[in-house]
């Protein structure tokens, strides 16, 4: 009789064997040590003898396969393990039976569960969210392949020693649009993770979003170190998921950011339909916070909170009832009392930033630079804080623009990319901003972002600032190129500028765009003429020094950037001229013709040329029009 022979019939509970006493009853394996033992087996560590591969082998003890269904959820889990092949799922390789004991061999991890992780304590923010994700991605390809877990905890993921995450027991597991192994109506799965409706037994509602359920309760417990239920027993546990919503994870974790709490929300929600439809949704989700982008998820409001309470809760929602009406006012009160406080906020903050961003205070004494840069110090850490606690898209304009101020392009130009995602639409002064931020930007993926801004402003607003700020970009672009590529882009500046004479960028774009054809008398009567009729506009004195220097006039150069310095001692730096791309050049130039040429089209059927309006925008560079 062989060893494990003897033991049949003297327990009828969960036992193990010792590992040398497997050896005759799987041949084929070195059994190690026992490494733990899961819901419907014992796993143990083994090595494969013909390429002496590390490998994992489940088995289920005799006594549980008394049971006809525990032996075929046992095989079932298997022979769904099979079909499948994920970096982020572990691997059936065999499946074997000798006498009474059945067993599976399957890819061995190596790490430790999150459920031993969590012994430590919860898990730093992004290494939960980078964890879910994996996890996420890795249900997702189970789902389309047509399983569903159904008992996702942290105990069933593991970290591997490489830091990625693995998905282990399928027990529970079934194939979509197979019957369940439970039509007896009996309960499955682990009480603290189990979704509402496998808890009431509702077969054709569990499906994919019962594990999107599963995986939003193990990242809430990563963030808290506590499940989102629990309780002295497991009908407790049940009977609070049913009635309650877990503890808000804010009062586990202050530092939990509120898209997250969001995210882990949806993912949680009791109302099937009220989830993420899919793991991949849930994973867009989660990659979408890992990147600091838009989220699909939002926390219900207040009033939605009560309302779903009074749904959910029909004996007393004629109490609810009453308790809205009555808390509506206060509500409303509070949320216009919170608005007020923000728009009181970012009113002191943008009051800072222009105080920053001028030369003197309200009292007209000259400011220092210590002390404007405490000013646009103190404008940052307001606006931030309100864009941290409210993701209020002002607060991010405003952040743009005060980096930009501190010459941060980079900075700049992702504060307002947050701002215009926040809003859901961009504007021409966040265009204008941007633009001159991705000017100073020579990387490969700027010089895209900048053609496709300058088009986007174009279509927006095709008036006489916005065609002067192309026409500076292909300026400069100009200056860089020879031959028939620099005809081309000089004929298109010559189109597209204004044909306007009080407007100090359309004057110095012009001597520019003179000088650039080579026409050196003619462009110094331009910018001479520019220079009497904005005498204090330091732009117009920085591109006449730049202007009259090229066209070999160094006394006029030298006195133009000293009265540059004595108007503007704290210039910015100008933007060095981009590489080019031919080949996008040319589609460029072909929408933005096309552009102007529609804009002039348009406004020959109105009463005023297209050249006529007035930009009201805020300049990113703080140019003074005055004369």
């Amino acid at each position: 009789m062989n060893s494990f022979e003897a033991d049949f019939g003297r327990r009828a509970e969960f036992y193990t064997f010792a590992p040398e006493s497997l050896d005759e009853a799987i041949p084929d394996y070195d059994i190690l040590r026992e490494v733990g033992k899961g819901s419907m087996g014992v796993v143990y560590e083994a090595k494969r003898h013909t390429d002496e591969a590390r490998v994992a082998i489940k088995l289920l003890p005799p006594s549980l396969t008394l049971t006809e269904r525990a032996l075929a959820r046992f095989l079932r889990e298997a022979e769904l393990m099979r079909k499948i092949s994920h970096p982020g799922i572990a691997r059936v390789f065999d499946v074997g039976k000798s006498g009474k004991l059945n067993w599976f061999v399957m890819e061995f991890v190596d790490g430790q569960t999150l459920g031993e992780r969590l012994r430590v304590g919860p898990l730093p923010v992004k290494e939960a969210v980078r964890i879910a994700l994996e996890a996420a991605r890795a249900l997702h390809y189970a789902h389309s392949h047509g399983i569903v877990h159904r008992d996702i905890k942290p105990e069933n993921l593991i970290l591997r020693s490489d830091g990625g995450v693995s998905i282990t027991d399928f027990g529970l597991a079934r194939e979509t649009g197979t019957g369940s192994m439970t039509e007896s109506g009996a309960i499955v799965g682990t009480p603290m993770f189990m979704a509402p409706e496998q808890v009431l037994g509702e077969r054709a509602s569990v499906g994919a979003r019962t594990d999107v359920y599963g995986l939003g309760s193990t990242l809430y417990t990563l963030l808290a170190g506590v499940p989102p239920f629990d309780g002295p027993t497991a009908q407790a546990v049940l009977k609070q998921v049913l009635e309650k919503a877990p503890a808000p994870l804010r009062r586990h974790r202050g530092d939990v950011p509120t898209t997250l709490r969001a995210i882990v929300h949806k993912a949680m929600e009791r109302q099937v339909h009220r989830r993420y439809a899919s793991c991949a949704e849930f994973a867009d989700d989660l990659e979408a916070f890992l990147d600091g982008t838009k989220v699909q998820a939002r926390l219900p409001s207040a009033f939605e909170r009560a309302r779903r309470t009074a749904v959910d809760r029909p004996i007393v929602t004629g109490l609810v009832a009453i308790t809205i009406a009555l808390s509506v006012t206060a509500l409303l009160l509070l949320d216009r009392r919170r608005e007020q406080r923000i728009a009181n906020q970012l009113q002191e903050a943008e009051l800072l930033l222009r105080r920053a961003s001028g030369t003197r205070d309200a009292l007209g004494q000259e400011l220092d630079a210590d002390e404007r840069r405490r000013l646009l110090d103190q404008a940052i850490a307001q606006a931030g804080r309100i864009a941290s606690a409210e993701d209020a898209a002002p607060a991010w304009f405003l952040l743009g623009r005060a980096a930009h101020l501190d010459r941060r392009y980079a900075q700049a130009a992702a504060h307002f990319d947050r701002a215009e995602a926040v809003y859901g639409r961009t504007s021409t002064e966040l265009l204008h901003y941007r633009i001159d931020c991705l000017r100073h930007l020579d990387d490969e993926l700027s010089r895209q972002r900048l053609l496709e801004d300058l088009q986007t402003l174009l279509d927006q607003d095709p008036g006489r600032r916005s065609r002067a700020l192309v026409a500076a970009y292909l300026l400069d672009i100009g200056e860089k190129l020879d031959g028939q590529p620099r005809q081309e882009v000089l004929a298109s500046i010559d189109s597209i500028l204004p044909n306007v004479e009080d407007d100090a960028d359309v004057a110095i774009s012009r001597a520019r765009l003179t000088a650039l054809r080579g026409e050196s008398s003619e462009a110094i009567a331009l910018i001479r003429d520019a220079r009497r009729d904005w005498p204090r506009n330091p732009l117009v004195q920085r591109a006449a020094a730049r202007l009259f220097e090229q066209l070999g006039l160094p006394r006029e150069s030298e006195d133009a950037a000293e009265i540059a310095r004595i108007l503007d001692p704290e210039a910015r730096e100008d933007p060095k001229p981009q590489s080019v791309d031919i080949g996008a050049m040319g589609g460029f130039l072909e929408t933005v013709e096309r552009l102007v040429r529609g804009a002039r089209e348009a406004s020959s059927q109105e009463s005023g040329p297209a050249d006529e309006p007035n930009d009201e925008t805020n300049s990113p560079d703080g140019r003074d029009q005055t004369r």
